[in-house]
């Protein structure tokens, strides 16, 4: 992927990315009225992605569907977190970032709308927030290769 530095693209077009960015704002960029590429907060680039990545992975996809019906639990000294019965070890720092602040992952979009992602270099973390009861429910627990 290629990479620019924000101070090296003109200033207009750094007004089109503060309002993607802080607003969530997009711009479609057209040739001959025809769109041809659109301007995303990278957050947004990272929720997609996640959510095509777990949406194209059926034995993944599957089984949060079988956890989400599932039974939870909580476990170890996790106040706010439970488990879906189904969900792999324990991965202490992420559940720690999870456990302090749930919207620390990526809101995940449909198929997958209501789920959340969090990411470390080798790891996935699927869970939902169940507001009401102020916990919060992880589903799958999966090591990923990096960059992926």
């Amino acid at each position: 992927m290629k990479r620019l530095d924000l101070l090296d693209v003109p200033e207009d077009a750094r007004d089109l990315i503060r309002e993607s960015e802080v607003k969530g704002a997009h711009t479609v960029f057209e040739r001959n009225g025809r769109p041809v590429a659109i301007l995303l907060s990278y957050d947004e680039y990272l929720a997609m992605s996640e959510t095509l990545a777990i949406a194209n992975d059926p034995l993944l996809f599957a089984r949060l569907a079988e956890a989400d019906e599932g039974e939870v639990e909580t476990r170890g000294v996790y106040e706010r977190l439970r488990f879906a019965k189904s969900a792999a070890r324990i991965f202490d720092a992420a559940l720690r970032i999870i456990e302090l602040d749930p919207i620390a992952g990526s809101p995940l979009f449909e198929p997958l709308k209501g789920l959340w992602s969090y990411r470390t270099d080798n790891l996935r973390i699927v869970y939902k927030i169940v507001a009401e009861a102020k916990i919060v429910v992880v589903l799958s627990i999966e090591r990923v290769e990096s960059g992926q």
